[in-house]
């Protein structure tokens, strides 16, 4: 049976006073993962989307509802609406969106779809919450079920909201796709169901249908092959085996062997500028998985013609409880030559 994600929140212990300020603008990407990703160890793939939007909701929870929340959204200087200052992208990403620009309301809330990013195995929803009544501490985000071409494609999600007022609440949510060959023109159905604000569960329905097309990201991302291998304590073999980057971001693709999700990783170094780069897990299954770079420390210089990265790892805990930050070097460092 499928676990009610609020159940599910008991089950994860987390301090946000653990971490900077600075970091808020990454965090749930970077940071809050560690502490909730105990909670899918182990699980079919809807309960892992139960938990993951259960992390989603802690970091609204954090953000939305606390003046800490406000201070690093102020200090962010976020557009509204806009899903390159969201994600703290310097590059304009306009050629590569869908302008959505479509409200609907029901039970109360008004859900506005505002525009759309398509980049190969996720994407990208711009959108705004605005809800009758004001919104307090545990009001939590409402996430979609992606249906492209009519089935449905999505298995986990991520991303942050922040408060624009009282009554709104914008969100950037990545949504993983479980197929990632899309091309061409696409008809993509976003259906948003049932809301939790003040502690009550709102019933409803919101289904936004429109059409998307990823080709032309596609052919502006740049794929170099790797051939990197590093080795758990636990003995499995993380398989480093391409590494992308186009202006959304860069990442690292990875398979595993034998399978299995025992423990977090982070792929930790610099460029050959000497600028400090970080990549961390951010969508695994079984079998495989993603690092991305994080923006924390800024976007990759684009002047970077080498990587040099070294692997840490750090074991989930066997039972509910705080994520050890604890990370270890479980590997040797290596390099990517970006001028290939």
């Amino acid at each position: 049976m499928k676990k009610n994600i609020y159940d599910m929140l008991n089950e994860v212990e987390i301090d946000l006073n653990e971490y900077d300020i600075e970091d808020f603008s990454d965090i749930e990407k970077a940071k809050i993962k560690k502490n909730f990703k105990k909670s899918i160890r182990n699980k079919n793939t809807l309960y892992k989307k139960g938990a993951i939007i259960a992390s989603i909701a802690i970091l609204s929870i954090g953000l939305v509802g606390s003046n800490l929340g406000n201070q690093v959204w102020a200090c962010a200087n976020t557009i509204v609406y806009d899903i390159a200052s969201h994600l703290g992208i310097e590059k304009s990403l306009d050629e590569y969106k869908t302008v959505i620009d479509k409200s609907i309301t029901n039970n109360g809330i008004t859900i506005k779809l505002n525009e759309v990013i398509l980049d190969k195995d996720e994407l990208i929803i711009s959108s705004i919450r605005k809800y009758s009544e004001k919104i307090g501490e545990d009001s939590l985000p409402i996430t979609a079920d992606i249906y492209i071409n009519g089935k449905e494609v999505s298995d986990a999600c991520g991303g942050g909201s922040r408060k624009i007022d009282e009554y709104t609440v914008e969100d950037i949510m990545s949504y993983d796709l479980e197929e990632n060959d899309f091309s061409g023109d696409l008809n993509i159905k976003a259906v948003f169901s049932n809301a939790r604000i003040n502690g009550k569960t709102k019933k409803g329905r919101w289904v936004f249908e429109f059409k998307t097309n990823g080709d032309e990201l596609k052919l502006d991302t740049k794929e170099i092959s790797l051939n990197n291998t590093f080795t758990l304590e636990n003995g499995q073999n993380i398989i480093l085996e391409k590494y992308t980057s186009n202006n959304l971001g860069q990442k690292i693709y990875y398979s595993k062997t034998p399978k299995g999700t025992d423990y977090d990783m982070v792929l930790r170094g610099h460029d050959d500028l000497g600028n400090k780069i970080e990549f961390y897990a951010s969508r695994e299954t079984a079998s495989n998985g993603i690092f991305k770079l994080t923006t924390i420390h800024g976007n990759l210089n684009e002047n970077a013609k080498i990587l040099t990265l070294t692997p840490y790892a750090v074991k989930f805990p066997e039972k509910s409880g705080r994520m050890s930050n604890d990370f270890k070097k479980v590997g040797k460092e290596f390099t990517i030559d970006l001028s290939k």
